[in-house]
C-alpha cells in the first residue's frame, strides 16, 4: 500500500537517524527518564507539536475532539540499562548504541508520525493519543503505561505499543511476577565464628533448588534469578544476601502457583536464627485478546500493506497494562536490531522505514477523519 495520501511525506533516513542518535544519547534509565522527557518534549514542540508532560510523566500528545472514544499508541522511553550516556555509531547501515532498538524505534516512529499528522492539518472523528511513557523496564513495572491507562480508563477502547521487532504482533501479554528473596543471618568472624550460617551459602543453596523446579512448557513458564548481593568482606560470614528473581507465565494461576514454591524454597532454608524474606516488586498483568479482534486485523493488514508477513506472538509489553484493565491491547514492533538490553545493542537503520511506513498505514486504518 502506498503512503497514505493525507499525510505528508515522511522525512529522509538520514534524518530519520540524526533525531534518534540525539534521543538515544541522553540516558534514560527507569525512575530517571526526566532529560529524555524534556528533550523530547522539547523537540515536538519545536515542529509545532503540542505535547503535555502527566502526571506520571509521560510525554502526551492528544490528537482530536475533546471527547469521544479514544486510541493510544505508545513507545517507552526509558532503557533496560543505565549505562550513562551513549555515543551512537553508524556502521554498516546500523546504529549502535544502548536502548538504539529498544525503545529507540518505537520512539523514533511515534515522534515522527505525531509529527506528520500534526503537519497535516487533517482531524479525526474520535481522539488519538501518541504517548511516550516512562517505566516500562526492568523495575519500572509499566508505570508509565499504567498511570495514562488509569487516568484515561473511561474514553480508552484500544491501545498499541510501538515495540519490539518489525512485523512481530504481540496480542498475548505474558504476565509475570518479580521478586526480592534473601536471607539474614547473625554473620560473624570467617575463623572463629566458623559453623554460623552464611546468608551467601544459603541463598546458593536456594538458588541452586530454583533451577530444579519443574516448570511446563505448555503453558509456557520461566523463572531467571537476574541479581545477586550480599556480604560485606571476604573474611566475614555473609549477615545478608538477597537475589531478584524474575518469574513469567502465559497461565495467571501457574504463575501464582510457581511463585508459591520459590516462596517455600526459602522459607524451607530457614531455620532459626536465620530469617528470610520475599517480597513481590513488580506485578504485569497477563491478558490477551483473539487473533479476529479489529486492532489484531488492522495491524496485520497494515503490515501486508507494506509487503510484511505479520507474526502472532506472546511477549510482556506496555500493553500488558491496558489488558490488565479490560482494554484491548496489543504491542507491533517497528524496527529491526540486536543484542538488546546490552551496551552494545544495534538497529537496522533502514527499518526505521518500514517501521514508519507500517505505523502510518495502521493509523490510517484505525481512524476515521473528518
Amino acid at each position: 500500500m502506498a503512503w497514505p495520501t493525507w499525510l505528508p511525506s515522511p522525512p529522509p533516513l538520514p534524518d530519520l537517524i540524526a533525531d534518534l542518535s540525539a534521543l538515544i544519547a541522553i540516558p534514560a534509565p527507569p525512575f530517571h527518564e526526566e532529560r529524555r522527557v524534556a528533550a523530547l518534549r522539547d523537540w515536538l514542540a519545536a515542529k509545532g507539536v503540542p505535547a503535555e508532560i502527566d502526571q506520571t510523566g509521560n510525554v502526551v500528545v492528544r490528537w482530536g475532539p475533546p471527547s469521544g472514544k479514544a486510541k493510544a499508541f505508545l513507545a517507552h522511553i526509558d532503557t533496560a540499562l543505565d549505562v550513562g550516556a551513549v555515543t551512537p555509531r553508524e556502521e554498516d547501515g546500523r546504529l549502535f548504541g544502548h536502548g538504539s532498538a529498544d525503545n529507540g524505534s518505537g520512539l523514533s516512529v511515534l515522534s515522527q508520525l505525531a509529527v506528520l499528522v500534526w503537519q497535516s492539518r487533517s482531524q479525526p472523528r474520535q481522539p488519538f493519543y501518541f504517548v511516550f511513557n516512562v517505566g516500562e523496564e526492568g523495575l519500572g513495572d509499566l508505570r508509565g503505561a499504567r498511570g495514562f491507562v488509569a487516568d484515561h480508563l473511561q474514553e480508552l477502547d484500544a491501545v498499541i505499543a510501538l515495540d519490539g521487532r518489525l512485523g512481530d504482533i504481540v496480542h498475548q501479554g505474558i504476565g509475570s511476577r518479580r521478586l526480592e528473596a534473601g536471607f539474614e543471618t547473625l554473620g560473624g568472624h570467617s575463623w572463629s565464628d566458623f559453623g554460623n550460617p552464611s546468608a551467601i551459602h544459603l541463598l546458593g543453596q536456594a538458588i541452586a533448588r530454583l533451577g530444579d523446579l519443574a516448570l511446563p512448557q505448555v503453558p509456557r513458564t520461566t523463572l531467571n534469578v537476574g541479581v545477586v548481593e550480599g556480604g560485606s568482606a571476604v573474611n566475614a560470614i555473609a549477615r545478608e544476601a538477597h537475589c531478584l528473581i524474575d518469574l513469567r507465565s502465559e497461565d495467571t494461576r501457574e504463575l501464582h502457583r510457581l511463585e508459591r514454591d520459590v516462596r517455600a524454597v526459602f522459607q524451607d532454608l530457614a531455620h532459626m536464627p536465620v530469617r528470610f524474606h520475599c517480597q513481590c516488586i513488580g506485578d504485569r498483568p497477563a491478558g490477551s485478546i483473539d487473533r479476529d479482534h479489529p486492532i489484531v486485523t488492522a495491524a496485520a493488514a497494515a503490515l501486508a500493506a507494506v509487503g510484511l508477513t505479520p507474526m502472532y506472538t506472546a511477549g510482556s509489553t506496555d500493553a500488558n497494562a491496558a489488558l490488565g484493565q479490560g482494554v484491548p491491547g496489543i504491542c507491533c514492533g517497528v524496527g529491526r536490531g540486536g543484542l538488546a538490553h546490552t551496551p552494545d545493542e544495534w538497529l537496522d537503520e533502514a527499518s526505521l522505514q518500514d517501521g514508519l511506513h507500517f505505523a502510518a498505514v495502521l493509523l490510517d486504518r484505525l481512524t476515521r477523519r473528518a
